[in-house]
């Protein structure tokens, strides 16, 4: 062997960096890359502030490959009983399916949104509570998608 030759991994480190260089020029064009948080939230929030159930509350999205990606909130929706609380979180959880789904470069995201009527925030409404998981505790966008559609 010479000095210098890195023999069989002679060039592996070149390629490990291109590959880096070509997914960061990627990730900047908005192609294989994460999706615009700023700009989900905004979404997801406009669409579902915009809803008659609304009363109060805030949804959050966050796309972090520490905590992953997440949709999130404790919302104040109309509803007198659990029953209509439920029924506004489905609407509310349809729009956020869809509002979702029409943002470009989102991946599958889980789903913590919770509510409660209007001075009452015992009557704890979860998303799991209305649209049951395929596998595990967490609905997910998947989840949404299957069975509200949107």
């Amino acid at each position: 062997m010479t000095v210098g030759d890195d023999g069989p991994m002679r060039g592996v480190g070149r390629r490990g960096v291109l590959v880096g260089i070509v997914g960061s020029l990627l990730a900047a064009c908005g192609l294989g890359g994460r999706s615009d948080a700023g700009a989900v939230q905004d979404a997801l929030r406009t669409a579902v502030e915009a809803l008659p159930e609304h009363r109060g509350g805030l949804v959050q999205f966050q796309d972090s490959t520490n905590a992953g990606t997440t949709i999130g909130g404790v919302l104040v929706l109309e509803g007198e009983d659990r029953a209509g609380v439920e029924q506004s979180l489905l609407t509310v959880l349809e729009t956020v399916s869809r509002t979702y789904r029409e943002q470009p470069g989102v991946r599958r995201a889980f789903v913590r949104v919770e509510a409660h009527p209007e001075g009452d925030a015992a009557l704890r409404v979860l998303a799991a509570d209305v649209v049951e998981p395929a596998s595990g505790a967490n609905v997910t966008t998947d989840d949404l998608e299957a069975q509200l559609g949107g």
